[in-house]
């Protein structure tokens, strides 16, 4: 593996040379391939009325490049908004019967919560796997899982104090009972290097807004090669039949719907967020997916070494496997510490749940973690 300047790499992000930023789970700061997109973008209209930048070619390249970097084939990859967008087409996806129950848990982010609720109107129950100390470890899926269970969805990483489930061994359960297994994947994009086609689930969603360096707005969707034309679309178009002229369409128009993942887009995509989602993974390629997990898992085993020094109960199982980029800690009046952190300090955290949630992307560095630990301690009396 080579090795990796990191010093040299943050200066690519001029927001850590003003700011110590540790809140990359709700927006990551850009790098400076994102300014030189946009730039590339607004010259390309200006200059030749958007031949390059409203062009198909380019959409199929950038899924075939996000397809690359994230382990899935284009075929599994739709565009959406965001997230949430993604997780709705899944929450509308399957033929549930009344008596069918889909298992939620009880650590979710609440966009995949709001998105299954139309099914209860329906007859069909949702269940919540309730977490043990903090964990998702499987027997909670299986304590709510019966003949009955046709969904389960799970965030892969926790918004909140960034527990990572156990995708692989959650997926194997699903399929010995026949369930299908949806996840929430935005936090774990970017920062870990398991490529979506070994996590066992069979739709991803994922917003590109965090660590995979895109701007707001847009977002993708991975699903099972094997389930695309197999799960109801009731708010776009059926898959054209296999082998037809339009199933081969996507490769010169934007706008046919065809028998690959393409088929849950709609109308124009963002060809800027494209665009800079497109020249943010090559950047991300560049470094290397494994290299970044592992100076994501340095940074992280730091940040809660430094906390449990400083004597700060840390939520954040400490087990690699159990956990990424997030480390959550317990602190009195967090909103108002959060806030004289950035007021006072130029630290920015964040509060999910009550605590502080700390998160870290591989442009930070130890100096970061000092400084926002330094600030932690005098705003709570030195201790």
């Amino acid at each position: 593996m080579t090795a990796v300047n990191w010093t040299k790499l943050r200066d690519e992000f001029p927001t850590l040379a003003r700011w110590t930023y540790l809140d990359t789970a709700r927006k990551s700061v850009p790098p400076r391939c994102q300014e030189r997109s946009m730039q590339d973008y607004w010259r390309d209209i200006a200059e030749t009325a958007g031949v390059d930048a409203w062009s198909a070619v380019n959409v199929a390249d950038t899924r075939g490049i996000m397809a690359r970097l994230l382990g899935a084939i284009p075929a599994e990859i739709a565009f959406t908004k965001n997230t949430t967008e993604g997780l709705n087409i899944a929450a509308h996806a399957f033929d549930l019967q009344p008596g069918d129950n889909i298992v939620l848990t009880d650590m979710e982010h609440v966009a995949n919560v709001w998105v299954w609720k139309h099914w209860e109107a329906r007859g069909v129950e949702i269940r919540y796997a309730k977490n043990r100390g903090g964990r998702l470890p499987l027997e909670v899926f299986l304590e709510q899982m019966d003949g009955r269970t046709r969904v389960v969805s799970t965030a892969y990483i926790t918004y909140g104090n960034g527990y990572r489930v156990n995708l692989p061994e959650l997926g194997a359960a699903c399929r010995a009972q026949g369930a299908r297994l949806v996840v929430d994947g935005v936090q774990a994009a970017g920062v870990l290097a398991a490529p979506l086609h070994s996590l066992g689930a069979d739709i991803i969603a994922i917003g590109g807004h965090k660590n995979l360096f895109g701007l707001t707005g847009l977002g993708l969707l991975y699903c099972r090669e094997e389930l695309v034309d197999e799960i109801r679309t009731p708010f776009l178009k059926a898959p054209a039949a296999k082998g037809s002229p339009q199933a081969s369409a996507h490769l010169k128009s934007q706008f046919d719907y065809v028998r690959t993942a393409h088929r849950f887009e709609g109308g124009n995509p963002n060809f800027l967020g494209l665009r800079v989602l497109r020249d943010s993974a090559r950047f991300i390629e560049s470094v290397g997916l494994q290299n970044i997990e592992d100076r994501v898992r340095e940074l992280s085993t730091c940040c809660m070494t430094e906390l449990k020094a400083a004597g700060l109960p840390v939520l954040t199982p400490e087990p690699w496997a159990e956990r990424a980029q997030i480390v959550s800690f317990a602190a009195p009046e967090a909103g108002g510490l959060m806030d004289v952190l950035r007021e006072k300090h130029r630290v920015i955290v964040n509060v999910k749940d009550g605590a502080i949630r700390m998160s870290l992307g591989f442009a930070n560095n130890e100096d970061d973690i000092g400084r926002a630990i330094a600030a932690i301690r005098e705003e709570l009396g030195g201790r």
